[in-house]
């Protein structure tokens, strides 16, 4: 997943050139929430097959979180940059580290690993596609008032 990641980092900015940002914002979002659903389904396959499932998930790294930064930073003054980088990294922080804590909670329920690893991949699908569909609807609302 890593490497897979590694190797197409290079080539968002050119992706999301030709495209615009939102298409790979909502791709990757989508091949996360893909992903997601195909480990809760098969959560109790040989590591091998959940290595494949885990292909979708690296190439949903570097198509959104590129063009997501470039978004988020395009309308902000030159000498705010620094400070909304900053802000829009600590909220990324945060969320990743409030992820690993509720699905923690989750995995170590009285329902046990499987159950609890079944629901946070659920939850983590289910984020992502609601993250897609507000890109989606922020870049119909930008259209519209534009």
């Amino acid at each position: 997943m890593m490497l897979l990641s590694a190797l197409l980092t290079p080539f968002s900015a050119r992706i999301a050139e030709r495209t615009g940002p939102r298409v790979p914002v909502i791709a990757g979002l989508v091949l996360i929430a893909a992903g997601s659903v195909a480990l809760a389904l098969l959560a109790s396959v040989p590591v091998w097959a959940s290595a494949l499932l885990l292909i979708p998930v690296g190439m949903a790294g570097p198509l959104v979180m590129p063009p997501t930064t470039a978004l988020l930073l395009e309308p902000v003054p030159a000498e705010q940059t620094g400070t909304a980088s900053g802000v829009f990294n600590t909220s990324r922080q945060i969320g990743g580290a409030l992820a690993v804590a509720v699905f923690g909670a989750l995995i170590s329920g009285t329902a046990g690993f499987q159950h609890g690893l079944r629901v946070s991949l659920a939850l983590a699908a289910a984020i992502a596609l609601l993250a897609a569909l507000a890109t989606g609807r922020l870049g119909a609302a930008r259209r519209r008032h534009a």
